[in-house]
């Protein structure tokens, strides 16, 4: 994943996750709802905007492209300080989390993706009820719970999961496409959207549309 698409993606995760004037984002069908302005603020960052600056440019959006008036000026300017705070993390080179708690501690400081991670233990089931919304962990080798944890769109492509746990989390729109999953439990997980073509699981390949059996 390079700089760029890194940046888009991080962008993207903060408009609907957390600024989401509309109040659309319990709805993983609305996910693309502000797709159309990701271009603009990254461009906006790169030219080295300030928070101010980029504060403005999401009341704009909300004005002049969304027809509503602003009710909290004040998240704008914390969005604008996420926003600023992703640019930066975007430069960095990606970096696999080398345990549960790490990628805990990084998400929480607004990473989002953690390719390439091998992470064999977690005994302190840190992860299990966490807020993990849009983790990107792709070509990975991990065996963690995420039991009850919040993983919407998160992107698990290409990993291998066995042993992992994601019973009662919510997955609604999180990809699983080739990944290994035997021994993967999905108890009362939360499935609408999520998918899983190319799986492995149980010694067969999951077309489209079928989902693991919990």
């Amino acid at each position: 994943m390079n700089v760029d698409t890194h940046l888009v993606r991080l962008v993207h995760d903060i408009l609907f996750r957390e600024w989401d004037p509309l109040g659309v984002n319990d709805d993983e069908g609305a996910v693309r709802e502000y797709s159309r302005y990701v271009v603009g603020i990254v461009q906006l960052l790169r030219r080295g905007a300030d928070e101010r600056q980029v504060a403005e440019h999401l009341l704009r959006i909300q004005e002049n492209a969304l027809g509503i008036s602003p009710c909290d000026p004040q998240q704008d300017q914390k969005i604008a300080s996420r926003l600023l705070a992703a640019y930066e993390i975007s430069q960095r080179r990606i970096r696999p989390a080398r345990s549960a708690e790490e990628l805990l501690e990084r998400y929480q400081a607004g990473e989002r993706v953690f390719n390439g991670s091998r992470i064999e233990t977690d005994e302190s089931g840190i992860l299990a009820g966490s807020t993990l919304d849009g983790l990107v962990l792709r070509n990975a080798f991990v065996k963690l719970s995420f039991q009850r944890a919040s993983l919407r769109s998160a992107d698990f492509w290409d990993s291998e999961l066995k042993g992992s746990d994601f019973s009662q989390a919510d997955l609604r729109g999180a990809k699983f496409v080739g990944s290994v999953l035997s021994d993967t439990s999905f108890k009362d997980a939360r499935l609408e959207g999520a998918e899983f073509n190319n799986a492995c699981c149980q010694m067969r390949l999951l077309e489209t549309g079928e989902f693991p059996d919990s």
